[in-house]
Protein backbone atom coordinates (compact mmCIF):
# COMPACT_ATOMS: atom_id res chain seq x y z
CA UNK A 1 0.00 0.00 0.00
CA UNK A 2 2.77 2.36 0.88
CA UNK A 3 4.47 1.50 -2.37
CA UNK A 4 1.35 2.37 -4.29
CA UNK A 5 1.05 5.73 -2.60
CA UNK A 6 4.70 6.46 -3.35
CA UNK A 7 4.22 5.72 -7.05
CA UNK A 8 1.17 7.99 -7.21
CA UNK A 9 3.05 10.85 -5.62
CA UNK A 10 5.92 10.33 -8.00
CA UNK A 11 3.59 10.41 -10.97
CA UNK A 12 2.15 13.80 -9.80
CA UNK A 13 5.62 15.25 -9.41
CA UNK A 14 6.58 14.10 -12.89
CA UNK A 15 3.45 15.61 -14.37
CA UNK A 16 4.10 18.95 -12.65
CA UNK A 17 7.66 18.98 -13.87
CA UNK A 18 6.51 18.29 -17.43
CA UNK A 19 4.07 21.23 -17.32
CA UNK A 20 6.74 23.61 -16.05
CA UNK A 21 9.18 22.49 -18.69
CA UNK A 22 6.55 23.03 -21.41
CA UNK A 23 5.87 26.57 -20.21
CA UNK A 24 9.59 27.37 -20.32
CA UNK A 25 9.84 26.00 -23.81
CA UNK A 26 6.88 28.12 -24.99
CA UNK A 27 8.42 31.26 -23.51
CA UNK A 28 11.63 30.49 -25.36
CA UNK A 29 9.89 29.79 -28.67
CA UNK A 30 7.70 33.07 -28.63
CA UNK A 31 10.04 36.07 -28.50
CA UNK A 32 8.72 39.20 -26.64
CA UNK A 33 8.08 42.46 -28.67
CA UNK A 34 10.83 45.14 -28.42
CA UNK A 35 8.15 47.90 -27.94
CA UNK A 36 6.77 45.98 -25.00
CA UNK A 37 10.19 45.72 -23.51
CA UNK A 38 10.77 49.45 -24.18
CA UNK A 39 7.44 50.47 -22.65
CA UNK A 40 8.27 48.48 -19.52
CA UNK A 41 11.25 50.76 -18.94
CA UNK A 42 10.67 53.39 -16.20
CA UNK A 43 12.21 56.25 -18.20
CA UNK A 44 10.09 55.69 -21.35
CA UNK A 45 7.04 57.92 -20.63
CA UNK A 46 9.02 60.88 -19.13
CA UNK A 47 11.22 60.86 -22.23
CA UNK A 48 8.12 60.92 -24.49
CA UNK A 49 6.69 63.90 -22.54
CA UNK A 50 9.96 65.87 -22.82
CA UNK A 51 10.23 65.24 -26.56
CA UNK A 52 6.61 66.37 -27.15
CA UNK A 53 7.11 69.54 -25.07
CA UNK A 54 10.28 70.39 -27.01
CA UNK A 55 8.46 69.99 -30.34
CA UNK A 56 5.56 72.22 -29.22
CA UNK A 57 7.90 74.98 -28.01
CA UNK A 58 9.87 74.84 -31.25
CA UNK A 59 6.67 75.18 -33.30
CA UNK A 60 5.44 78.15 -31.26
CA UNK A 61 8.79 79.91 -31.56
CA UNK A 62 8.85 79.44 -35.32
CA UNK A 63 5.25 80.64 -35.75
CA UNK A 64 5.78 83.85 -33.77
CA UNK A 65 9.05 84.85 -35.39
CA UNK A 66 8.30 87.77 -37.81
CA UNK A 67 11.60 87.35 -39.62
CA UNK A 68 10.26 84.17 -41.18
CA UNK A 69 7.67 86.25 -43.06
CA UNK A 70 9.83 89.24 -43.98
CA UNK A 71 10.14 89.97 -47.69
CA UNK A 72 13.15 91.63 -49.17
CA UNK A 73 13.01 93.94 -52.19
CA UNK A 74 13.52 91.11 -54.69
CA UNK A 75 10.76 88.96 -53.18
CA UNK A 76 8.40 91.95 -53.12
CA UNK A 77 9.11 92.73 -56.76
CA UNK A 78 8.44 89.12 -57.72
CA UNK A 79 5.17 89.18 -55.80
CA UNK A 80 4.00 92.37 -57.47
CA UNK A 81 4.91 90.94 -60.87
CA UNK A 82 2.87 87.82 -60.19
CA UNK A 83 -0.12 89.84 -58.93
CA UNK A 84 -0.07 92.31 -61.84
CA UNK A 85 -3.02 92.05 -64.25
CA UNK A 86 -2.62 92.53 -67.98
CA UNK A 87 -5.27 95.10 -68.93
CA UNK A 88 -4.37 95.25 -72.62
CA UNK A 89 -6.73 92.40 -73.47
CA UNK A 90 -9.67 93.54 -71.33
CA UNK A 91 -12.90 94.37 -73.14
CA UNK A 92 -15.13 97.36 -72.49
CA UNK A 93 -17.52 95.20 -70.46
CA UNK A 94 -14.65 94.11 -68.24
CA UNK A 95 -13.57 97.67 -67.49
CA UNK A 96 -17.09 99.04 -66.94
CA UNK A 97 -17.90 99.61 -63.27
CA UNK A 98 -20.72 97.66 -61.70
CA UNK A 99 -23.90 99.74 -61.62
CA UNK A 100 -24.65 98.49 -58.11
CA UNK A 101 -21.27 99.60 -56.75
CA UNK A 102 -21.37 102.37 -54.15
CA UNK A 103 -19.60 105.60 -55.18
CA UNK A 104 -16.62 106.75 -53.17
CA UNK A 105 -16.68 110.40 -52.03
CA UNK A 106 -13.25 111.77 -51.29
CA UNK A 107 -14.03 115.47 -51.54
CA UNK A 108 -14.84 117.12 -48.23
CA UNK A 109 -17.94 119.24 -47.82
CA UNK A 110 -17.74 123.00 -47.85
CA UNK A 111 -19.98 124.82 -45.41
CA UNK A 112 -23.07 126.40 -46.96
CA UNK A 113 -25.30 129.15 -45.63
CA UNK A 114 -28.07 127.80 -43.38
CA UNK A 115 -30.70 130.02 -45.02
CA UNK A 116 -31.64 131.06 -48.55
CA UNK A 117 -29.70 134.28 -48.38
CA UNK A 118 -30.82 136.81 -50.98
CA UNK A 119 -33.02 139.83 -51.57
CA UNK A 120 -35.64 138.78 -49.02
CA UNK A 121 -33.50 137.14 -46.30
CA UNK A 122 -30.50 139.13 -45.13
CA UNK A 123 -27.97 139.33 -42.34
CA UNK A 124 -29.35 141.66 -39.66
CA UNK A 125 -26.73 141.11 -36.96
CA UNK A 126 -23.12 140.16 -37.59
CA UNK A 127 -20.51 138.30 -35.59
CA UNK A 128 -18.64 140.37 -32.98
CA UNK A 129 -15.07 140.37 -34.27
CA UNK A 130 -12.30 141.60 -31.96
CA UNK A 131 -10.37 142.87 -34.99
CA UNK A 132 -13.31 144.83 -36.46
CA UNK A 133 -13.78 148.58 -36.23
CA UNK A 134 -15.62 150.19 -33.33
CA UNK A 135 -18.69 150.88 -35.45
CA UNK A 136 -18.86 147.26 -36.62
CA UNK A 137 -18.41 146.04 -33.05
CA UNK A 138 -21.20 148.31 -31.84
CA UNK A 139 -23.48 146.95 -34.56
CA UNK A 140 -22.67 143.39 -33.41
CA UNK A 141 -23.86 143.87 -29.82
CA UNK A 142 -27.05 142.43 -28.29
CA UNK A 143 -28.87 144.36 -25.59
CA UNK A 144 -30.63 142.22 -23.02
CA UNK A 145 -31.63 143.04 -19.46
CA UNK A 146 -29.92 146.45 -19.65
CA UNK A 147 -26.63 144.76 -20.59
CA UNK A 148 -24.81 144.57 -23.93
CA UNK A 149 -23.54 141.17 -25.07
CA UNK A 150 -21.26 140.47 -28.08
CA UNK A 151 -23.01 138.47 -30.77
CA UNK A 152 -21.31 135.08 -31.12
CA UNK A 153 -22.71 134.29 -34.55
CA UNK A 154 -24.78 135.65 -37.42
CA UNK A 155 -28.50 136.47 -37.33
CA UNK A 156 -30.83 136.39 -40.32
CA UNK A 157 -34.27 137.91 -40.83
CA UNK A 158 -36.85 138.29 -43.59
CA UNK A 159 -37.40 141.82 -44.85
CA UNK A 160 -41.16 141.42 -44.30
CA UNK A 161 -40.79 139.81 -40.87
CA UNK A 162 -41.91 136.42 -42.16
CA UNK A 163 -40.56 133.05 -41.06
CA UNK A 164 -38.21 131.02 -43.27
CA UNK A 165 -36.51 127.62 -43.41
CA UNK A 166 -33.23 126.88 -41.64
CA UNK A 167 -31.01 124.15 -43.09
CA UNK A 168 -27.95 122.16 -42.00
CA UNK A 169 -24.77 123.93 -43.10
CA UNK A 170 -22.81 120.64 -42.94
CA UNK A 171 -23.59 116.96 -42.60
CA UNK A 172 -23.32 115.68 -39.06
CA UNK A 173 -24.98 114.23 -35.98
CA UNK A 174 -27.61 116.04 -33.92
CA UNK A 175 -25.81 116.61 -30.62
CA UNK A 176 -28.73 118.49 -29.03
CA UNK A 177 -32.25 119.53 -30.07
CA UNK A 178 -34.33 121.22 -27.39
CA UNK A 179 -35.99 124.46 -26.27
CA UNK A 180 -34.24 127.13 -24.22
CA UNK A 181 -36.17 129.84 -22.34
CA UNK A 182 -33.93 132.59 -23.74
CA UNK A 183 -33.04 131.55 -27.31
CA UNK A 184 -36.08 129.38 -28.12
CA UNK A 185 -35.75 126.10 -29.97
CA UNK A 186 -32.17 125.25 -30.93
CA UNK A 187 -30.18 122.54 -32.71
CA UNK A 188 -26.51 121.64 -32.31
CA UNK A 189 -24.85 119.58 -35.04
CA UNK A 190 -21.57 117.81 -34.33
CA UNK A 191 -19.08 117.41 -37.16
CA UNK A 192 -15.54 116.03 -37.38
CA UNK A 193 -12.41 117.70 -36.03
CA UNK A 194 -14.27 119.21 -33.05
CA UNK A 195 -16.48 121.44 -35.23
CA UNK A 196 -20.04 122.22 -34.10
CA UNK A 197 -22.71 124.35 -35.81
CA UNK A 198 -25.50 125.91 -33.73
CA UNK A 199 -28.95 127.06 -34.88
CA UNK A 200 -31.04 129.11 -32.43
CA UNK A 201 -34.22 131.15 -32.36
CA UNK A 202 -36.28 128.47 -34.13
CA UNK A 203 -40.05 128.20 -33.79
CA UNK A 204 -40.05 124.41 -34.29
CA UNK A 205 -37.76 121.38 -34.67
CA UNK A 206 -37.61 118.92 -37.55
CA UNK A 207 -34.85 116.72 -36.06
CA UNK A 208 -34.18 114.93 -32.79
CA UNK A 209 -31.07 114.24 -30.73
CA UNK A 210 -28.96 111.47 -32.24
CA UNK A 211 -30.25 111.90 -35.81
CA UNK A 212 -27.83 111.78 -38.72
CA UNK A 213 -28.48 114.71 -41.04
CA UNK A 214 -27.05 115.61 -44.41
CA UNK A 215 -26.00 119.00 -45.65
CA UNK A 216 -29.08 120.98 -46.67
CA UNK A 217 -31.57 119.00 -44.55
CA UNK A 218 -34.34 121.05 -42.93
CA UNK A 219 -33.75 121.63 -39.20
CA UNK A 220 -36.62 124.00 -38.42
CA UNK A 221 -38.08 127.41 -39.16
CA UNK A 222 -37.09 130.84 -37.93
CA UNK A 223 -38.93 132.14 -34.88
CA UNK A 224 -38.63 134.55 -31.97
CA UNK A 225 -36.50 134.55 -28.81
CA UNK A 226 -36.53 136.41 -25.54
CA UNK A 227 -32.82 137.16 -25.83
CA UNK A 228 -33.25 139.04 -29.13
CA UNK A 229 -36.75 140.46 -29.02
CA UNK A 230 -35.74 143.50 -31.09
CA UNK A 231 -34.96 141.29 -34.10
CA UNK A 232 -38.44 139.81 -34.24
CA UNK A 233 -38.62 136.65 -36.35
CA UNK A 234 -35.03 135.63 -36.95
CA UNK A 235 -32.55 132.73 -36.92
CA UNK A 236 -29.18 132.69 -35.17
CA UNK A 237 -26.24 130.70 -36.59
CA UNK A 238 -22.95 129.89 -34.80
CA UNK A 239 -19.77 127.96 -35.59
CA UNK A 240 -17.74 126.54 -32.70
CA UNK A 241 -14.28 125.05 -32.71
CA UNK A 242 -13.71 122.79 -29.70
CA UNK A 243 -16.43 124.67 -27.83
CA UNK A 244 -15.23 128.20 -28.71
CA UNK A 245 -17.35 130.39 -31.04
CA UNK A 246 -15.49 131.59 -34.14
CA UNK A 247 -16.35 133.86 -37.04
CA UNK A 248 -18.67 131.87 -39.38
CA UNK A 249 -17.36 133.82 -42.38
CA UNK A 250 -14.13 131.80 -42.04
CA UNK A 251 -16.02 128.66 -43.13
CA UNK A 252 -18.78 129.93 -45.39
CA UNK A 253 -18.26 129.63 -49.14
CA UNK A 254 -17.21 132.64 -51.19
CA UNK A 255 -20.36 133.02 -53.29
CA UNK A 256 -22.59 133.41 -50.27
CA UNK A 257 -20.07 135.75 -48.69
CA UNK A 258 -20.23 137.96 -51.76
CA UNK A 259 -24.02 138.02 -51.44
CA UNK A 260 -23.66 139.04 -47.81
CA UNK A 261 -21.16 141.76 -48.73
CA UNK A 262 -23.49 143.12 -51.39
CA UNK A 263 -26.31 143.12 -48.88
CA UNK A 264 -24.12 145.07 -46.48
CA UNK A 265 -23.28 147.56 -49.22
CA UNK A 266 -26.96 147.99 -50.01
CA UNK A 267 -27.73 148.59 -46.36
CA UNK A 268 -24.94 151.14 -46.12
CA UNK A 269 -26.20 152.87 -49.29
CA UNK A 270 -29.71 152.98 -47.85
CA UNK A 271 -28.38 154.42 -44.59
CA UNK A 272 -26.37 157.02 -46.54
CA UNK A 273 -29.48 157.97 -48.51
CA UNK A 274 -31.50 158.27 -45.31
CA UNK A 275 -28.82 160.44 -43.74
CA UNK A 276 -28.69 162.59 -46.89
CA UNK A 277 -32.47 162.96 -46.84
CA UNK A 278 -32.32 163.93 -43.18
CA UNK A 279 -29.63 166.51 -43.92
CA UNK A 280 -31.67 167.91 -46.82
CA UNK A 281 -34.71 168.11 -44.56
CA UNK A 282 -32.71 169.95 -41.95
CA UNK A 283 -31.37 172.31 -44.62
CA UNK A 284 -34.90 173.00 -45.92
CA UNK A 285 -36.11 173.70 -42.40
CA UNK A 286 -33.21 176.08 -41.82
CA UNK A 287 -33.96 177.79 -45.14
CA UNK A 288 -37.60 178.16 -44.21
CA UNK A 289 -36.70 179.53 -40.80
CA UNK A 290 -34.25 182.00 -42.31
CA UNK A 291 -36.80 183.15 -44.91
CA UNK A 292 -39.44 183.52 -42.24
CA UNK A 293 -37.06 185.57 -40.12
CA UNK A 294 -36.19 187.82 -43.09
CA UNK A 295 -39.84 188.36 -43.86
CA UNK A 296 -40.54 189.33 -40.27
CA UNK A 297 -37.61 191.73 -40.36
CA UNK A 298 -38.95 193.33 -43.58
CA UNK A 299 -42.37 193.73 -42.05
CA UNK A 300 -40.88 195.35 -38.98
CA UNK A 301 -38.86 197.75 -41.11
CA UNK A 302 -41.97 198.66 -43.10
CA UNK A 303 -43.91 199.43 -39.97
CA UNK A 304 -41.10 201.67 -38.76
CA UNK A 305 -41.08 203.57 -42.10
CA UNK A 306 -44.80 204.14 -41.92
CA UNK A 307 -44.58 205.50 -38.38
CA UNK A 308 -41.68 207.91 -39.16
CA UNK A 309 -43.73 210.50 -41.23
CA UNK A 310 -46.30 210.79 -38.49
CA UNK A 311 -43.58 211.55 -35.99
CA UNK A 312 -42.18 214.23 -38.35
CA UNK A 313 -45.55 215.96 -38.62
Amino acid sequence: MARLVAEVMKMKEDRNQNQVSKEHEEEKTIPSSPWKRLIKKKWFFPAVYLIAAALILAFITWYQNPDDYALDADDLADTETQDAVDTSNLTESDTTDDSDAMPVYTQEEEMIWPVALGDEIKVVLNYFDDEASEDEQLNAMVEYDNTFHPNQGIDFAHKNGETFNVYAALSGTVKAADKDPLVGYYVELEHKDGLVTVYQGLEDLQVSEGDEVKQGDLLGRAGRSVFKQDLGVHAHFEVRENGTPVNPYLYLDGEATEESDSAKEEERAEQAEQEADQEEGQTDEETRESSTASQSEDETAGDENESSPESNE
